[in-house]
């Protein structure tokens, strides 16, 4: 998902950073150079530093659907990525067949066959000679994608640079990271650079929390009533979140002077962005 979509359903879905290691291979040139960071001096590897949502495995299911097993959300601000799947925004175009050729495999545990090789009567064709040739997801793709570069210029980099504030130790917990692999953790450090744009931006990160450390309460109330032994990892993140939250909303609400300074053309960027939400 994208920071914009969690505000929007700040009530829904528990939001956090994620981390990814990227290779070149997937990346491509034109991707690496607006989507992702390099990984230190390791040549032809990358980071992807996006939100998503984030929640119980015990769950089984998104936090969107209704009662039915339909979407909620299908027609107030369903996230881009949604519309985008079974294409993966982060991988180039001509690898594209690859990642429908892992989904099918790994498909069956849901009881889908729906992802197949060729033509099948009137189902839409998505990729061909090395090109996303169906319309609406080649158009989906392209907004998640223009949605992590805005985003990686709004909040992406100033993350990507606390994460090395460290020197050495940052970067080596970076690299721990295995390939294809991706690290989770708190979304506050992309919260305290946006709130830092615009004092619009900050009532957003104010009230995101706010909606934030309530949806957690509640997901681990309910975890505690499934008395799952593998839910115990993911209640110990939240609850680290909900640290986080406390010492952010500290900042935001007692000492918003302490926020980093933005340049107009961010602050302008930031408020279009973020607008009509």
């Amino acid at each position: 998902m994208s920071l914009r979509e969690l505000f929007r359903h700040r009530d829904l879905f528990v939001g956090c950073i994620a981390i990814g290691r990227i290779s070149r291979v997937k990346a491509h040139d034109t991707l690496a150079a607006t989507l992702f960071f390099p990984l230190g001096d390791r040549s032809g590897e990358f980071l992807s530093i996006t939100v998503q949502g984030y929640d119980y495995p015990t769950a089984g299911r998104c936090p969107a659907l209704d009662s039915a097993g339909l979407c909620s959300i299908h027609a107030t601000g369903k996230p881009d990525m949604c519309d985008a799947v079974p294409l993966d925004p982060l991988v180039r175009d001509s690898l594209q067949h690859r990642v429908l050729a892992t989904r099918a495999r790994g498909a069956g545990y849901i009881g889908a066959d729906c992802i197949v090789a060729g033509t099948q009567g009137d189902a839409a064709l998505l990729v061909a000679e090395g090109r996303i040739v169906d319309a609406s997801a080649r158009a989906a793709v392209e907004r998640r994608r223009t949605a992590i570069a805005t985003e990686r210029e709004l909040w992406g980099r100033a993350v990507f640079d606390s994460l090395h504030a460290n020197s050495a130790q940052g970067t080596d917990a970076l690299a721990r990271i295995p390939p294809g692999g991706y690290a989770t953790i708190s979304i506050v450090p992309a919260l305290l650079a946006i709130a830092g744009l615009s004092a619009a931006c900050r009532e957003l990160c104010v009230a995101y929390i706010a909606s934030q450390m309530a949806l957690i309460e509640r997901n681990i109330a309910q975890a505690i009533a499934r008395r799952h032994l593998n839910d115990r990892p993911v209640t110990q993140e939240l609850r680290g979140f909900l640290a986080s939250y406390v010492r952010a909303s500290e900042v935001l609400i007692e000492s918003p002077a302490a926020l980093p300074v933005s340049s107009n053309r961010l602050r302008e960027i930031a408020e279009n962005y973020f607008s009509g939400l």
